[in-house]
């Protein structure tokens, strides 16, 4: 377990990191005194050089050149822009300081005992959110993550008395193959085309059913096969069916776009979705499975608070992985599921298409070419049914009633098994050490050397992580016989 910190105040609590990072990663102009609305950022917060020179630590080589930077345009060129100061998707969160804690000398000389929201930085608060990401033994990493707060409405009823503003947060990992490409398309965009899709279904059912049935009806034209007789499922009506149709939607409507090279409607300047068949010459090659998770509170205390409750919410495609801790019992509970051939789900979904389902060498069944039957990108398997139709799920979470999520991709999840997982994170101080050690351990006992990627998010019951079960024990002995395996197997390889 971490070290506890002391203050002339007693033992660090989350309040002092707030004001540490504060004095350093804010200014006074981007403080906002209590009762003031937020003012939107200055400069684009979700600007592509930010998300680059964050996301990029584990590439220790030089990347292939990106088929978006080939024209000389980066990657993403800033956040699509809306009037009436609305904040898009961005990379902190606010949290309600006392001004005597954040500027000690101006409060000494004042009786105000008014509150400062702060801004910080996601990356920054170490004691919420943790990510690392490594290339193992492969010459490119195609692995991705995102985190941040996304500008969609918030799917948790709030109480009439509640405090305004509660942010949903939104936390992705996205694992590439192929190339590069799909991955970063969906890690730049793919949040954006979720608050865009808000914005269409907010104009009324009726708009909602049309656009819907635009959607269906391109993937008829443009790609056929398997698609002809899509009917991808939507939802219900109400709150629940109406989170499931928009996550739905804007995974398919993106999935659209990047395999007829089109560019994002949103983006100012771009062309709309070609039409036609596809054409070899004309579309990114490579693909991407896709795991998200977002997070919603009925008030605006944030979801981490252990008296605090939430709603959580993931939509997933392909082999990407996302784990709940529970606090009670200890155990890793999956959201997720893979989407591989031998899943009964997926072989009754493409059951038509028998034929296109192989096994490899090493016996593991595979659709076409490839280890997933839902993924973005991936055009050339497109008319047999690989679909970014994604697996959406909803979970409320009771104050304290779970202590962590984990997002990984395979090149964890195929390593390790789910209780491993949470229970290696179990042992660490912070998101920020668990997610460093899910990654160094996975590397240290395989030799595939896969690209791996973790992401570890703070829930309510994260100081009682190890109470539950057996706490960080119950696989001790199994992760110490992992490391003397790969400890012989590199002897044996050396003699």
């Amino acid at each position: 377990m971490g070290r506890s910190l002391f203050t002339p105040r007693g033992i660090w609590a989350l309040k002092d990191t707030y004001a540490f990072i504060s004095r350093f990663c804010t200014d006074p102009s981007s403080r906002v005194p209590s009762g003031c609305p937020y003012s939107p950022p200055r400069r684009p917060i979700c600007g592509y050089s930010f998300y680059h020179s964050v996301a990029r630590h584990g590439s220790r080589k030089p990347k292939p050149p990106s088929i978006f930077r080939a024209k000389g345009e980066p990657l993403l060129h800033g956040c699509p822009r809306r009037g009436g100061g609305e904040r898009m998707f961005h990379n902190y969160f606010t949290t309600h300081l006392p001004r005597a804690v954040v500027e000690p000398e101006r409060s000494s000389k004042t009786s105000e005992l008014h509150d400062t929201v702060v801004r910080i930085p996601l990356h920054s608060a170490k004691q919420h959110f943790g990510a690392s990401r490594s290339r193992g033994n492969r010459p490119y990493n195609e692995d991705w993550y995102q985190a941040g707060v996304i500008d969609i409405p918030p799917f948790t009823l709030s109480p009439d008395s509640a405090p305004t503003d509660p942010s949903v947060f939104y936390f992705g990992v996205f694992d590439g193959h192929g190339g590069e490409d799909c991955s970063s398309f969906v890690k730049d965009y793919l949040h954006a085309y979720i608050e865009q899709s808000a914005r269409i279904f907010s104009g009324g059912e009726e708009q909602k059913v049309a656009t819907q049935a635009q959607l269906v009806s391109a993937w008829k034209d443009v790609v056929g096969g398997y698609f002809r007789r899509f009917k991808p499922d939507f939802g219900g009506r109400g709150e629940a069916g109406e989170m499931e149709a928009l996550l739905t939607y804007a995974f398919l409507q993106a999935d659209m776009d990047f395999i007829t090279r089109a560019r994002p409607w949103f983006i100012a300047g771009e062309s709309a979705p070609q039409e036609g068949a596809l054409k070899k010459s004309t579309h990114f090659k490579g693909g991407s499975t896709a795991s998200i998770a977002l997070v919603s509170t009925p008030t605006a205390t944030p979801f981490w608070d252990p008296k605090t409750s939430a709603t959580l919410i993931t939509a997933h495609i392909g082999d990407t992985r996302i784990l709940l801790s529970s606090t009670s019992t200890g155990l890793a509970l999956p959201l997720t599921t893979n989407h591989h051939p031998s899943s009964p789900t997926e072989s009754r979904r493409l059951r038509r298409y028998a034929t296109a389902f192989v096994s490899d060498s090493f016996g593991e069944e595979r659709f076409g070419v490839l280890a997933n039957t839902r993924s973005f990108g991936d055009v050339s398997q497109k008319r047999l049914g690989v679909s970014a139709e994604p697996e959406v799920y909803r979970r409320e979470l009771e104050p304290s009633e779970y202590a962590f999520v984990v997002l990984m991709s395979d090149g964890i999840s195929g390593i390790l098994t789910d209780q491993e997982i949470v229970d290696i994170v179990k042992e660490c101080g912070t998101p920020d050490e668990g997610a460093k050690e899910l990654v160094e351990f996975a590397e240290e006992v395989t030799t595939e050397g896969d690209n791996a990627t973790a992401v570890v998010v703070r829930l309510g019951g994260w100081d009682r992580r190890a109470e539950g079960g057996e706490g960080f024990m119950g696989t001790k002995d199994l992760r110490a016989w992992r490391r003397d395996e790969a400890l012989a197997g590199s002897r044996g390889r050396r003699m």
